[in-house]
């Protein structure tokens, strides 16, 4: 095995060892960067409560005072206080919600309709810790299989390379270190330039790890695009300012 491949294996997550995809779902303008949350201006809400009703513009309100006031606190504050929140959104799927299989719903829509699965609520875990300062290379997604052979979704936050990464999960309670979650088998990962790390793993000790360079992920491509539009959509009611991550 080459330095790369052993480089790639240390990343690994799930049992002994730990994945970590340096992910960037949405490109982040200068402002996010700077690890800063802007408080959104009040025709925002009044424009989220025109477009999806006054429970949606309530729910977005709690967000942003969420972000506005704890985006101060400890990163293991700030990762429990999103994971609870997120997973308080009731789990719908996909066919209920949106009436198609498998869709990949940006934050602002799992927000304004109350619900989602568990790339939907990942996704808004995501946004929202960047919103709150949380740098990109320390977020990642990783698709698992469950005890019950469920495909499944998690966000995960690492520190640093020598510090297991921990997972926050819409099927588990807690923020807890990837070393207990070795109930979860790694299945893939992906990063923003297009490689896609596919991880054989059999529940052992042995892993096998494919990287795909150049390999495009339509749900991503499709995802930035539609938030893309979101921001667009709601700058002119914030003075000109990205609501979230583009």
């Amino acid at each position: 095995m080459n330095e790369k491949s052993k480089t790639l294996f240390s990343l690994v997550i799930f049992k002994a060892l730990i994945l970590f995809a340096c992910l960037t779902v949405i490109q982040v303008p200068s402002s996010f960067a700077q690890g800063r949350f802007v408080p959104w201006d009040d025709a925002v809400f009044d424009a989220v409560t025109k477009d999806f009703g006054e429970d949606a513009g309530k729910r977005m309100r709690k967000v942003h005072d969420l972000i506005l006031e704890n985006q101060d606190l400890p990163v293991k504050d700030k990762l429990e206080l999103v994971n609870d929140f997120m997973n308080g959104l009731p789990w719908i799927a996909d066919s209920d919600i949106w009436k198609r299989e498998d869709y990949w719903a940006t934050s602002l829509e799992t927000l304004a309709t109350f619900g989602g699965d568990c790339e939907d609520i990942s996704i808004a875990k995501y946004v929202t810790l960047r919103l709150m300062g949380i740098p990109d290379d320390k977020l990642g997604f990783a698709y698992v299989q469950t005890p019950d052979k469920e495909r499944h979704m998690v966000l995960f936050y690492k520190e640093s390379p020598d510090i297991p990464s921990v997972i926050l999960d819409n099927q588990h309670p807690d923020v807890v270190s990837s070393e207990k979650r070795r109930d979860l088998i790694a299945i893939y990962a992906f990063q923003n330039d297009d490689t896609l790390y596919v991880i054989k793993d059999d529940g052992k000790n042995d892993r096998e790890l494919t990287v795909k360079k150049d390999r495009k992920l339509a749900k991503w491509t499709d995802i930035k695009e539609r938030s893309r539009k979101n921001v667009e959509k709601y700058e002119k009611y914030n003075a000109g300012r990205p609501l979230m991550p583009k």
